[in-house]
């Protein structure tokens, strides 16, 4: 038996990837089209109806170009609805597309995992990816989450391979997969930061890397610099992404612990609302100022609040649930979240694989990073639970490697103790 599975361990990946598939039509033959949230999916639905449309990118006013959004979720949409409309034929064939996308993050997973540590530690990462519910779901909107996640997951492979094997292949390919990502998440736009903590602990040869920083530069100017000419021709100033972060700061200072100062959210959103603005950038930016202002009155009255809010509760508010507004297959929300809490209970113990691990601390370090950066950026702007789920996958990558290591280890252990 254990020969048979040491034989076909490299087939096994093709009966993950058919189980993610599976689940995944399955949700989407039962439910169909009432899979919808009426709110971004709604809002980048209409965004690329009005593209086909006119040519222009909006999101709020359809009659007004925006800067809320990156134009990656529009266009992508958009090239469906060229084709197959944007009834049901079109919606349809949008939500299959992000399925086997969503399915091809899981064979993304097997290989990340394969590569940074063994087979084992990529099968069991793909198994706890293609079968976690929420993801299920969320691979069945039409959000921007499966896409980026996509694009998160070959900018991650992609950085690491050309950290160990330095091809300047693997430098185009992650160039892609970064500049892929920011047209659907101008979150990610930091992501050289945590790049060059690894690279330094990888000791990665500087002549190479100044090399390669002048040509991402470079390519940054052609394929960012049509956006930025775009946003000065209708706005008159420098955007460099977007013009969105208004709102979720506003919203993350109403987070935490004694918050309470100034008016509450919906006034302060409605009496913006209620002012002479041309359009919805400039009610965005001036939420920004007042999430500026009642950020500096929260600092001045109780920094220990403050800081206790945005650095505990927002930590634990973001992944202590999952995003799962619709239930599937008579899975309650309840059990989803009870679930949640347990995955990360076990994510933190995995933490000790570092001390378990001759190989691949460094890209469980990087992977860290990863997560220390995402759950820093929403502390500091609105911790939500929906922008976490893209990341899940290095969870399981943690969790995967502490229980194969774990289990190695005792394995070992027992035969060695069995009589000779």
């Amino acid at each position: 038996m254990i020969s048979f599975l040491k034989r076909y361990k490299n087939h096994f990946i093709w009966l993950i990837v058919g189980l993610a598939l599976a689940l995944r039509l399955t949700a989407l033959l039962n439910y169909g089209l009432s899979l919808y949230l009426n709110s971004d999916d709604a809002g980048y639905i209409s965004s690329a109806v009005t593209f086909l449309e006119t040519g222009m990118l909006t999101y709020h006013d359809p009659t007004h170009p925006t800067v809320h959004i990156m134009p990656g979720q529009t266009v992508l949409l958009a090239s469906i609805f060229f084709f197959l409309g944007h009834g049901d034929l079109g919606i349809y064939a949008a939500k299959t597309l992000f399925i086997l996308l969503g399915t091809l993050n899981v064979y993304l997973v097997y290989c990340l995992g394969k590569y940074i540590a063994n087979i084992k530690v990529g099968l069991l990462a793909a198994f706890f990816l293609a079968i976690f519910v929420p993801q299920v779901l969320t691979d069945n909107l039409l959000l921007t989450e499966t896409p980026f996640m996509t694009c998160l997951l070959g900018l991650v492979y992609f950085s690491i391979k050309l950290a160990n094997e330095k091809k300047m292949s693997h430098f185009f390919l992650l160039m892609l997969f970064y500049v892929s990502a920011i047209m659907f998440k101008a979150t990610i736009a930091l992501y050289p930061f945590v790049l060059l903590i690894y690279f330094i602990a990888k000791k990665y040869p500087l002549k190479l890397a100044l090399k390669q920083a002048l040509i991402a530069i470079g390519i940054l100017l052609i394929t960012l610099g049509p956006w930025w000419v775009r946003n000065y021709i209708h706005y008159d100033e420098f955007i460099p992404l977007t013009g969105g972060s208004g709102n979720p700061l506003l919203l993350g200072t109403y987070q935490g612990h004694g918050y309470n100062i100034g008016e509450p959210y919906e006034k302060v959103k409605q009496d913006i609302k209620d002012m002479d603005t041309a359009h919805a950038y400039e009610r965005l930016s001036l939420q920004k100022e007042a999430a500026i202002e009642r950020i500096k009155t929260w600092w001045e009255e109780d920094p220990q609040l403050f800081l206790k809010s945005y650095i505990e509760f927002k930590t634990i508010n973001q992944w202590e649930t999952q995003f799962y507004w619709i239930e599937i297959f008579n899975i309650s929300k309840e059990l989803v979240n009870k679930i949640q809490v347990w995955i990360m209970y076990l994510g933190l113990a995995s933490l000790t694989v570092f001390f378990l691990l001759r190989e691949g601390k460094r890209e469980y370090m990087f992977l860290l990073l990863l997560i220390l950066y995402t759950t820093i950026l929403n502390n500091i702007f609105f911790s939500y639970d929906r922008y976490n789920q893209p990341f899940m996958f290095i969870v399981f990558l943690f969790i995967a490697g502490f229980l194969t290591t774990f289990i190695h280890l005792v394995m070992k252990k027992v035969f060695s103790l069995k009589p000779q």
